[in-house]
């Protein structure tokens, strides 16, 4: 019987590289990168929470100027000079000869006068002074949302008209309501009015 001859000694073969676990290197790598791919995560995360928060902000500042404008507006609709002074009649609809005090037939002149007082109300600068105190201040709604508003009555505006050949300047009457937010001074709103009695200004 034949014999095989014996196996040479062979030594234990060494690792190859990449053969086995993650080497320090790489472990410290990775780990480094990450971080950076969580901190890259908690920074966008912060500010869209953030660009949410201003948006959820402003679109409640916008509604609460919306709110005020519409009580503003029912003031100024609403604002009567029937009786020769001037008054906001803010919860009352009222006609078209509730604006301004009817003519008399018993006066010289066929005005009454409250039209007397009335028309000299029109050619003065103080026929929206009353409207402007009905309107006040800034309700606490605004200032607790960190809004302000300024009433501006100095925008009134003149105009000259011809009346029997006679160029006479007449005062537009309007006002300028500015809505700002109180902490960045972003102009919220801007608005000018003219209250509807006006037109039947002589």
């Amino acid at each position: 019987m034949k014999r095989s001859p014996p196996t040479p000694f062979q030594p234990p073969r060494r690792r190859t590289r990449g053969s086995g676990g993650f080497s320090l290197v790489e472990l410290m790598v990775s780990s480094v990168l990450l971080v950076l791919a969580l901190t890259g995560t908690s920074v966008l995360f912060v500010e869209s929470n953030r660009s949410s928060a201003a948006a959820s902000l402003r679109y409640r500042q916008q509604a609460l100027v919306d709110t005020d404008l519409a009580r503003v507006r029912r003031l100024n609709d609403r604002y009567t000079c029937s009786s020769g002074t001037c008054t906001s009649l803010g919860t009352l609809e009222l006609g078209k000869n509730d604006f301004f005090p009817l003519p008399t037939s018993s006066a010289a002149t066929g005005n009454s006068t409250a039209g007397n007082s009335f028309e000299a109300l029109c050619n003065s600068t103080s026929l929206i002074t009353p409207l402007l105190a009905d309107i006040g201040a800034a309700p606490s709604a605004l200032t607790t949302a960190g809004i302000t508003y300024q009433i501006d009555p100095n925008n009134q505006g003149q105009q000259t008209i011809s009346e029997f050949g006679t160029n006479v300047t007449r005062n537009l009457h309007r006002y300028t309501i500015t809505y700002t937010n109180s902490t960045s001074g972003e102009l919220l709103r801007r608005v000018t009015l003219v209250p509807t009695t006006v037109a039947w200004c002589p």
